[in-house]
């Protein structure tokens, strides 16, 4: 506790000097989780919880910051910080998650890595399901990494490229292109790859997605295959293991046809691994199927309702339940 009142001492202090060129942002969320075997509890939690400062230096140069809470040893940690320095002329503020602007520019510090879609979605209040799709769960769960990044976004063409940590020694190189072949479809490759030496390369983790965004729908897919990372760290159980899978996220919106800012979202996802995982008694093929409801109460104000069907190894079946109240500031 004393560390969290520390964290926000700074950070007031921080904002309170340089309040007229910052903003301050965050967003936070009350998770209600049942599962459904017999004896199973219910529970409430905070999910997420995240503060976000940004400073702006004349038209290019951005400072972000950020503090998240740690749902699963309860404390609060350094989510974000890094340098965002533009090439060209832009908005004064860094955006929080998401560049839609045209630009060239150079990000440097600990960040999300944007790699396939789902980093777009890492915030609850960003996301329109409660959960993550299977196979991101999988692989690189919310990859936040530390290191530099260049990118150049254009009106049509996206690319980044990286060197980071990674997630074994050694650092992680790689890049993602995306190129948009209509205004309601775009397609995107991502790779990256451990360089331990010059010519050792340890792990690795590719991708490739689709985004069409049409009239009400949204659908979204990718498919990931890697070797040597699992559940968003370096996979420790063989030094050989490659695993794959896909999901398929369709997004309606029905506000136009009903007056009502209600939304609904429905997932398919697979998962499956090479290296036989029951043997150690964790599962090595997975599918998830996932159907959601959300309403937004007001700006930046959403409640969710999710029913998460999971089939694990042909043979297990799990049900869980999710309710969420999700607020963004």
């Amino acid at each position: 506790m004393k560390k969290v009142v520390e964290y926000f001492v700074v950070l007031l202090f921080l904002y309170n000097v340089i309040n007229a060129q910052s903003e301050l942002t965050g967003f936070f969320d009350v998770l209600s989780v049942h599962n459904s075997p017999e004896g199973s509890k219910h529970q409430f939690m905070i999910n997420q919880f995240e503060l976000d400062i940004n400073y702006a230096h004349k038209s290019n140069f951005t400072v972000g910051t950020a503090i998240a809470y740690n749902s699963d040893n309860e404390s609060m940690e350094l989510a974000m910080a890094f340098v965002h320095y533009n090439l060209d002329d832009g908005p004064a503020k860094h955006p929080r998650r998401v560049e839609t602007y045209e630009h060239s520019a150079f990000q440097i510090g600990k960040f999300d890595m944007p790699f396939g879609l789902d980093y777009l979605s890492y915030a609850s209040i960003d996301r329109p399901t409660i959960t993550q799709p299977l196979v991101i769960e999988k692989t690189i769960g919310g990859w936040n990494d530390i290191g530099v990044d260049f990118h150049t976004f254009a009106s049509n063409f996206k690319f980044d490229v990286w060197a980071v940590n990674g997630f074994d020694e050694g650092i992680g190189l790689g890049g993602n292109v995306r190129y948009a072949f209509f205004p309601f479809l775009e397609l995107g490759f991502s790779h990256s790859s451990d360089i331990v030496e010059l010519k050792e390369r340890k792990d690795w983790l590719s991708g490739v997605d689709l985004k069409i965004d049409y009239s009400l729908f949204e659908l979204k897919a990718e498919y990931l295959w890697m070797k040597g990372v699992y559940e968003g760290e370096r996979d420790t159980l063989t030094s050989n293991d490659r695993h794959h899978g896909v999901y398929f996220q369709l997004l309606t919106e029905t506000e136009e046809l009903t007056n009502l800012p209600i939304f609904f979202t429905l997932r398919y996802g697979a998962w499956q691994s090479e290296y036989d995982r029951d043997e150690d008694g964790i599962d090595d093929c997975q599918k998830r199927y996932t159907a959601s409801l959300g309403y937004r109460v007001g700006e930046n104000i959403t409640l969710r309702a999710e029913f998460v069907y999971n089939q694990i190894d042909e043979s297990e079946i799990e049900k869980q339940g999710f309710l969420q109240f999700a607020v963004g500031f």
